[in-house]
């Protein structure tokens, strides 16, 4: 029996071990890369059970309240990295990318929890729900990112899809045109599924977010709303730059109204006020972002149809210069033809010039 009970305890230090290897190394890969840390194994592999029973166990042996808020959200970051390396690597579509965003959602649910029920049992959590919404900040930051560059590489394949339809329509390529269009919708049906999976799972993340930040303290809580509104605004007008799309200054007269008045509040002690207007102005970006959107395919087409003109504008130089030679081709044919009859009768007329010689002599 003996053996049997240090056979077990061995077990489970190797396996303890083991997850640390997996799970925990990602701390380390932490201090490397601020933003996240590793995704280790995600949703797609068949050993992904090796990473939610090593969180188990670190779960398991974790027995302070607040030291199991902050795994919920060191979790949660490793989900983040998750997320961006299956929409990196088998995109929108991939099965393991849902197993992940219903994970990071329960990590925060889990935590919101936890801070709940200390608040309830008569605990200050301000300082626990300030640190938790901190550090969650920069993996949100990081997710929200994931999905832009996903989004900006689909629109990269659009583009060069269209371009290809474009040569192979005047190509005359008609099988070539078929499959170039079936693949220009299917990128554009992931672009629908993109767009619908950021926003489904930014609405999700905000209502956890909101429980834990309830619990913050007031002043520290307008304070993130104001930061998050003003670090929104750069991510609008950073994107805009990359696009080569110039934003003007009174497309963002809403939000620098709101976000001003949001300050004022602030420094009269109004702190839910500010909250509220910050919160306000970070909303009217989204119409920003629309009418962005809506240049970027304005200007898009534009450029498609600019093409267009000018590539019939090539064909029909080239036509015109076609018939030209055809025609100048026709006429040396004509002129060849005439100076060949032209040399045949002036051949006969020689021989009627000699003949005619011979009968005066006669």
């Amino acid at each position: 029996m003996k053996q049997t009970s240090n056979g077990v305890k061995f077990f489970v230090t190797l396996f303890i071990i083991t997850s640390f290897i997996f799970v925990g190394g990602s701390a380390i890969a932490q201090d490397q890369q601020v933003a996240l840390p590793s995704a280790g194994l995600t949703p797609e592999s068949s050993f992904y059970f090796i990473d939610r029973f090593g969180e188990a166990l670190r779960e398991f042996f974790t027995f302070n309240p607040d030291g199991k808020a902050r795994l919920q959200i060191t979790f949660a970051a490793e989900r983040v990295a998750e997320i961006k390396v299956i929409l990196e690597t088998k995109g929108v579509q991939a099965p393991g990318l849902e197993v992940a965003q219903s994970r990071l959602q329960a990590h925060l649910a889990n935590a919101a929890t936890i801070v709940t029920e200390q608040k309830a049992k008569g605990k200050d959590v301000s300082q626990l729900a300030k640190e938790l919404n901190d550090e969650f900040g920069s993996s949100k930051t990081a997710l929200r990112q994931s999905f832009k560059a996903k989004e900006r590489a689909l629109e990269t394949q659009e583009k060069d899809l269209k371009a290809k339809i474009r040569e192979a329509r005047i190509a005359g390529d008609a099988a070539q045109v078929e499959a170039l269009v079936k693949q220009l919708g299917e990128v554009k049906a992931q672009k629908d599924l993109l767009e619908l999976r950021e926003k489904e799972q930014e609405e999700a993340l905000e209502r956890e977010e909101e429980k834990i930040e309830r619990e913050m303290d007031k002043k520290e809580d307008a304070q993130k709303a104001i930061k998050e509104a003003e670090e929104e605004k750069q991510e609008v007008l950073d994107e805009a730059a990359e696009e080569g799309v110039d934003v003007p200054a009174e497309a963002f007269e809403k939000f620098d109204r709101l976000l001003t008045q949001a300050k004022e509040l602030f420094a009269k002690e109004n702190y839910v006020g500010a909250k509220q207007l910050a919160k306000q102005a970070e909303k009217s970006l989204e119409k920003v972002e629309e009418a962005i959107e809506d240049l970027e395919e304005a200007k898009e087409k534009e450029e498609e149809l600019k093409e267009e003109q000018e590539e019939k504008e090539r064909e029909a130089k080239e036509e015109q210069e076609e018939k030209i030679k055809e025609e100048a081709e026709k006429e040396a044919e004509r002129l060849e033809k005439e100076r060949e009859k032209a040399e045949e009768d002036a051949r006969k007329a020689e021989e009627r010039l000699r003949e005619a010689g011979n009968e005066d002599e006669d």
